[in-house]
């Protein structure tokens, strides 16, 4: 016997249950699509950022900022070859000048002098709700292998998170480096001089630019420090965050010495450099007759060929004059010629004198967040 058609009311409910599941299949998708849409671009926690506990794995924070994890990591220091990071600290926005530093100097340079840099960033403020500043940079880590990026806001009071970031990521993922080089984005620097730095048999744990400090007590002034923050009237020595150099097995005596309920201090060099320092016992090779303060010798080696044999000097944002410094004394090298021969002459001082009345001076000397005692 044949079966019965299904009746009429069956029919209505089966088309009532088919499209009611359909519905909240549909529903679901659209809101998984949406919650992975907007959700923040950072992968699972990384392996060098985890320990084994006894309910699973769990990340370590990064200071006080639990949950810590790189967005984008950089595997800068692998392949046959050692190389001595150039880690550098750069906005997450400031893409030209990014490109200036990785097309000042030649990679046939970089790589006979074992240079690599890596790039120090956070993330994208508020402000960046389409994700547009987030997908470029995804776009030049994918070119470039040199971005890493942390989980917290761009911000100036935010760069001792990018600082240990840093550091973190040396000690983890250069294990064969030698040295760490420390440096800003709108600093030049003179690798064939800091290469020969490098070299030096006499170099203690930190070398660089040392100064001496004390807090701003000025309420009125906003880079004023409270002694709840720090407590004493002088600051310990420490380093310029402008450029310094640290030893490898340094890097972990700086991490190990952060105490562990240790309240946050949001100038970076002098925390590190100067109060992590102090605890974990480094000392300093001083290096300031190398430093020049303003973007001046750079203009005067760049159009005179004068003085160009310093170390370090600020572009004052001008990302032109990082570029053709770099080109100067790559073209002093390749023809074994001098770009150093009117050091201390008249016509040194001369175009110094110059540029200064054609521009207004800006030293930028340690930034205003603290009072220098004794730069020179």
């Amino acid at each position: 016997m044949a079966p019965r058609p299904p009746s009429w009311r069956y029919e209505i409910f089966m088309f009532l249950a088919v499209s009611t599941s359909f519905l909240v299949l549909f529903d679901a998708f659209s809101a998984d699509r949406d919650t992975r849409r907007s959700a923040p671009m950072r992968p699972g926690p990384s392996p060098m950022l985890t320990t084994s506990t006894t309910d699973g794995r769990r990340r370590r924070p990064l200071l006080d900022l639990n949950g810590f994890e790189y967005v984008i990591d950089s595997g800068a220091c692998e392949g046959p070859r050692r190389h001595t990071p150039i880690v550098v600290h750069s906005h997450v926005g400031h893409f030209e000048r990014r490109r200036a530093i990785r097309q000042s100097y030649p990679r046939t340079v970089l790589d006979r002098l074992g240079f690599r840099h890596v790039f120090m960033v956070g993330l994208p403020s508020s402000g960046d709700r389409d994700g547009d500043l987030q997908a470029r940079l995804l776009r030049e880590s994918s070119r470039h292998g040199d971005v890493v990026q942390g989980n917290f806001r761009e911000a100036y009071r935010n760069l001792t998170y990018k600082h240990t970031m840093g550091l973190t990521w040396f000690a983890k993922r250069c294990p064969r480096s030698d040295y760490m080089v420390k440096m800003d984005d709108d600093i030049a620097v003179n690798v064939f001089k800091l290469n020969a730095v490098l070299g030096r048999a006499d170099n203690r744990d930190l070398a660089g630019c040392v100064i001496a400090a004390k807090p701003i007590r000025d309420e009125s002034n906003k880079w004023y420090v409270s002694r709840a923050e720090f407590a004493g009237d002088a600051y310990p020595p420490f380093l310029s965050g402008w450029l310094y150099a640290a030893r490898a097995a340094s890097v972990p005596r700086l991490l190990r010495a952060i105490g562990e309920h240790e309240k946050y201090f949001w100038i970076d060099d002098l925390y590190v450099t100067g109060i992590l320092a102090e605890r974990a016992g480094l000392a300093f090779t001083d290096l300031r007759p190398d430093f020049e303060t303003d973007p001046g010798p750079i203009h005067c080696c760049v159009h005179k060929r004068q003085r160009c044999d310093f170390l370090a000097a600020p572009t004052g944002d001008d990302d032109t004059l990082l570029q053709r410094y770099a080109e100067q004394l790559t073209r002093c090298k390749a023809t074994n010629s001098s770009c150093d021969v009117f050091r201390k002459s008249k016509l040194h001082h001369n175009c110094l004198d110059l540029w200064k009345k054609k521009q207004p001076l800006d030293t930028r000397m340690g930034r205003p967040s603290i009072e220098i005692l004794n730069w020179n």
